[in-house]
């Protein structure tokens, strides 16, 4: 058949028009919802304060019967902030938009004054905000197995902040148990939350977490991150003089406790194969995150986070060292009538492959140990494959 060169590139226009479409209305990672609903609510079975409030976004209509849980923690040294700053409606609607429950938490603040002149007061502020933190999970995964009003697929609930919210979501995920603190941790701990679930509720019910973000965060120790733990997107600028990507005195003020940042964690991450990204950037200070859609790193991050939460979502992704991945995967040809090639690099032994519809559903899985070439039981349509490696790599396949 021979077509007309003017209908052929009007042809070429629509298809390249119609792929691209599509391409941006993939659930969990483009938003494809326009309304959102907000609600507040109590989270806690304990207190009844401001504290322990939280701003539920979700799509207004969305018939999923699980939906994957967010929860962004508020920045503010953990002694101000609030659940509404700009950065948290903006990631809690972005991530609303994409098919996501967000929720922005308030969590127990110290009194300023005396945070400043008290190590001990800094710890147990910490260790608080980690408990609230675990009681809002727990109220999803209560909610989930009783009156099921929200929807929540409690084996997909990721966690992350801004400043002292990123501090408080990175203790929260990777310090799991009582043996991983030191003596004066403990008793800060005994005389204040009485317990390492902490003293804010929905007791009985589990705070699981798939994954952490970072937005200018740091840990008290970096020993705290050990193998096998939860993966994490971290985002820092080199030049941020309040939670150092170094290590340094919180606040840049020695009367605080010394935090390590990315620059110290991720090297720790690398070298016990746990899933990691970063985003560094070279000036920005610590402000950026702050100024939610008016900064383009901020915008870019949000991006980033759903990228890297992607793979772990899909069919519950775990990477682990024998995947290391050191280059990307070539897939040809691309759109393909269903018999494609992935070419491995030189130093790429084993690589496993899982293409989705873009319902999330698996479609198709298999593990490939050199170049292949494989012809996909798939029909004509469009398919996200992701190939499981350190660096989780997301390609856009297109089936004829």
């Amino acid at each position: 058949m021979n077509l007309n060169p003017k209908y052929f590139l009007s042809l070429l226009v629509f298809c390249l028009y119609f792929i691209v479409s599509q391409a941006q209305n993939t659930p969990y990672l483009d938003p494809i919802y326009n309304e959102i609903t907000t609600s507040t609510e109590n989270y806690s079975d304990v207190y009844t304060d401001a504290f322990h409030t939280m701003d539920i976004y979700q799509p207004k209509v969305d018939t999923n019967a699980k939906r994957p849980l967010i929860i962004y923690i508020h920045g503010g040294a953990f002694y101000a902030g609030d659940k509404a700053t700009p950065d948290c409606v903006d990631f809690c609607t972005n991530f609303a938009q994409k098919g996501y429950v967000a929720v922005s938490v308030n969590y127990r603040l110290a009194n300023p004054l005396l945070f400043l002149a008290n190590r001990s007061i800094q710890l147990d502020a910490v260790l608080k905000t980690m408990a609230d933190v675990k009681s809002a999970i727990r109220y999803f995964t209560k909610d989930a197995a009783t009156s099921n009003l929200y929807k929540i697929d409690s084996t997909a609930v990721f966690v992350g902040g801004y400043s002292a919210g990123a501090v408080a979501a990175l203790h929260t995920a990777w310090v799991t148990d009582t043996s991983e603190l030191d003596q004066e941790l403990i008793s800060i701990m005994k005389s204040g939350i009485k317990t390492f679930e902490g003293d804010a509720g929905n007791d009985g019910y589990g705070h699981k977490i798939k994954g952490i973000f970072s937005l200018a965060g740091a840990l008290f120790q970096t020993n705290y991150v050990n193998y096998g733990d939860v993966p994490a997107y971290l985002a820092h600028a080199k030049d941020d003089g309040t939670v150092s990507y170094e290590c340094a005195p919180g606040l840049n003020d020695p009367r605080v406790v010394t935090l390590c940042g990315t620059g110290k964690i991720y090297p720790r991450l690398d070298s016990l194969n746990i899933y990691f990204d970063t985003m560094v950037l070279e000036t920005g200070g610590h402000g950026w995150p702050g100024l939610g859609n008016n900064s383009s790193d901020f915008k870019n991050a949000v991006d980033e986070i759903a990228t890297f939460f992607y793979p772990l979502l899909l069919d519950n992704v775990r990477l682990n060292a024998s995947q290391a991945q050191k280059s990307p995967i070539q897939l040809y040809p691309n759109p393909s009538n269903g018999s494609c090639t992935f070419q491995l690099p030189s130093d790429q032994k084993s690589v496993e492959i899982r293409i989705y519809n873009l319902h999330a559903q698996l479609q198709f899985a298999t593990t490939i140990t050199e170049t292949t070439s494989l012809k996909l039981p798939l029909q004509s349509g469009l398919y996200k494959v992701v190939i499981t490696g350190k660096h989780a790599q997301t390609e856009t396949l297109v089936i004829e």
